[in-house]
């Protein structure tokens, strides 16, 4: 019987040892190498969102539809803008710069766009969008596809990652 109990705590003391930290990968401290930030600082941010003529996609992601609008997020990069009065034919109107921004909503004629760690408001009006309001760190630092973040200084602000 002594022989089963010892057994028994050998087995829970090695089950136990990969639950304490400093080991590979476990250790907090260890930067994944798997992905690069790319980084703004502050000003930066605050001085990214233009209105440009229209682009080509090159990452799609989530499509607002609002009125006779049709916006169609590119990952981290902006919004390309699209006529949408005939749905068959959305033709394009142009590209909204807004680097780090991933989702936008839409009440009336404004707009509300997550860029990177801030919220930021814009108007629509005859065709030009005007900012409106900027709430800073409002949303978290981006972190990468794999969870892994790295060290950053208070005015580094992460926009987007990319594979090493």
């Amino acid at each position: 019987m002594k022989q089963i109990k010892l057994i028994v705590a050998f087995v829970a003391l090695l089950l136990l040892q990969s639950c304490i930290y400093g080991h590979g990968d476990d250790d907090p401290g260890i930067v994944n190498p798997g992905y690069g930030a790319t980084v703004m600082t502050r000003t930066e941010l605050e001085n990214s969102i233009h209105l440009l003529d229209p682009q080509a996609v090159t990452k799609s992601g989530k499509i607002y539809i609002k009125d006779n609008y049709l916006f169609v997020n590119d990952v981290n990069r902006g919004f390309h803008i699209y006529n949408y009065s005939d749905p068959q034919h959305p033709s394009p109107m142009a590209y909204l710069e807004v680097p780090g921004a991933t989702d936008l909503s839409m009440r009336g004629n404004t707009l509300y766009i997550n860029q990177a760690v801030d919220l930021v408001t814009l108007t629509l009006d005859n065709n030009a969008i005007y900012m409106v309001k900027r709430n800073r760190n409002v949303f978290p630092q981006k972190t990468a596809p794999d969870n892994s973040s790295i060290p950053y200084d208070e005015n580094a602000i992460i926009i987007n990652w990319y594979p090493l």
